[in-house]
C-alpha cells in the first residue's frame, strides 16, 4: 500500500518543495493551499500524514487543524512554522497537533518524522 502525504501551505514554493522531496522518497504527497482543498481532499482519501503550515490566510493552521478533528480525521498533523512562539506550539499540541516543526527545514528532522509516522521506525 502506498503512503501519502499532505501538505497544506498557502506558499506554492514551499509546498513544491516539500513535494519534490516526499517523491524522492517514493512516497505519494498532494498539495492542498486553502481549507476548501483541504476538505475535498480529505473527504475523497484519508492521508497517512500532513504537514501544515501555522501561518496561512484566510484559514489559519488552527482552524485547518480544529476542522481535521471536527471531522474525526485521526491522521497525525506536523505542524510547520517560521514563527517560534512557544504558546503556538503549545496551543496546537493541545489541538492534537502530533509534531511541530520550525521553518527552514531540517531535512534529518523530516526523515526522522517519515519514519515514525509512516513506518513505525524509530
Amino acid at each position: 500500500m502506498d503512503k501519502k502525504i499532505l501538505i497544506i501551505d498557502d506558499d506554492k514554493n514551499v509546498a513544491l518543495m516539500l513535494q519534490n522531496y516526499f517523491e524522492s522518497q517514493d512516497i505519494l504527497s498532494y498539495i492542498a493551499s486553502d481549507l476548501q482543498e483541504v476538505l475535498d481532499f480529505v473527504t475523497k482519501t484519508i492521508p497517512d500524514l500532513i504537514f501544515l503550515d501555522y501561518r496561512m490566510s484566510p484559514h489559519t493552521g488552527k482552524d485547518i487543524l480544529e476542522r481535521l478533528r471536527v471531522l474525526k480525521i485521526k491522521t497525525p498533523v506536523i505542524m510547520m512554522s517560521a514563527y517560534k512562539r512557544r504558546e503556538g506550539v503549545f496551543e496546537m499540541k493541545r489541538l492534537g497537533a502530533a509534531e511541530y516543526i520550525d521553518k527552514p527545514y531540517r531535512f534529518d528532522e523530516i526523515d526522522s518524522i517519515i519514519r515514525r509516522y509512516l513506518f513505525d521506525l524509530k
